[in-house]
């Protein structure tokens, strides 16, 4: 089960690398990683990567329980299964692009808006 989750954990920071960098060299120079280490990676010869997550992380603007694909929690109880739902789906965009993380959170504010804009309102109801 373990070596299952590292398999996910890898193949979607490889995924990350290839959206976000135009060479798995770019990113070993942006993040300091020597030479072959992403081929290595590709290649199933090295986990190093898992020594590495919240470094990681930071590169692609991610939280570490996004790479490791970490499911969300009741941690606080604040949170509906509505809003859990929404916070798994966002965490799927992970291996998209900064730019398309950001498209994608700008359409569902624009949607929910549009939805809010046109909920006829329960004061006005409630006084018919």
């Amino acid at each position: 089960m373990k070596n299952e989750a590292n398999v996910s954990t890898r193949e979607k920071i490889l995924l990350l690398i290839e959206s976000e960098f135009e060479s798995d060299a770019a990113f070993e120079r942006e993040v300091g990683l020597q030479s072959k280490t992403v081929n290595n990676w590709r290649r199933g010869r090295s986990s190093s990567y898992m020594k590495m997550l919240p470094r990681l992380a930071e590169a692609f603007e991610v939280s570490v329980g996004e790479l490791l694909d970490m499911p969300i929690t009741h941690d606080s109880g604040d949170l509906s299964e509505d809003e859990i739902e929404l916070l798994t789906l966002y965490r799927k965009s992970g291996v998209l692009s900064a730019k398309q993380r950001i498209a994608l959170t700008k359409t569902l504010e624009s949607v929910i808006n549009l939805y809010l804009s046109s909920a006829p309102d329960k004061k006005k109801t409630q006084k018919k």
